[in-house]
């Protein structure tokens, strides 16, 4: 048997409530999205996809192993953005601003870490965010896009963060369940 995987990092529970409240307000712009749940808002660093039940443990202890190379960090939640910026509109998302490198580093050495179990590496660059949903149609996407826009330059506010997040995902037909699978943290060697 094998389980949909990722790696991501929590939020703090009043970015969490900030974000919750743009997606409000961009949902009345009428258009077709499927707004990511409250409990499933997250930064995602890895997605792993499917991992055999032997292959679990491994799993997280690359995730250990990596968390303890990085010290607790801080990172910025701004900008509302509407990806891509022109064309057919397909998420929104909102960015990080992480200034100590440690998110990167981070990603950095889960990607090694799990290349070498065998796991493809991202074939494009790194590029934090948080999704808030996803666009399923044209129906009001202009709408949606100059919503977005009159709000693209809020702050949410600066997330700690302490501990990785091991997470399997089922899809389901009213979204995915997210359940952690394993808690590591950061910097303790």
């Amino acid at each position: 048997m094998s389980l949909r995987t990722f790696l991501a990092l929590p939020l703090d529970e009043t970015i969490i409530e900030k974000l919750v409240e743009v997606q409000r307000s961009l949902a009345s712009a009428g258009a077709r999205v499927r707004w990511v749940k409250p409990e499933n808002l997250h930064l995602t660093i890895k997605f792993l996809g499917d991992v055999t039940d032997e292959q679990l443990s491994d799993v997280c202890q690359a995730a250990e192993e990596s968390a303890r190379r990085v010290e607790p960090f801080k990172f910025s939640v701004v900008r509302v953005e509407s990806v891509p910026p022109t064309g057919a509109m397909r998420m929104v998302w909102v960015g990080i601003d992480e200034q100590t490198g440690r998110l990167e580093k981070l990603h950095e050495l889960l990607e090694e870490s799990y290349a070498a179990m065998g796991f493809s590496k991202e074939n494009r660059s790194f590029r934090p965010h948080l999704t808030l949903g996803r666009v399923k149609g044209g129906r009001n996407v202009k709408q949606l896009r100059e919503a977005v826009s009159e709000i693209e330059e809020t702050d949410f506010g600066i997330a700690s963060v302490n501990k990785l997040i091991v997470f399997s995902s089922k899809l389901t037909p009213d979204g995915p369940v997210y359940s952690p699978m394993a808690t590591v943290n950061f910097g303790e060697n």
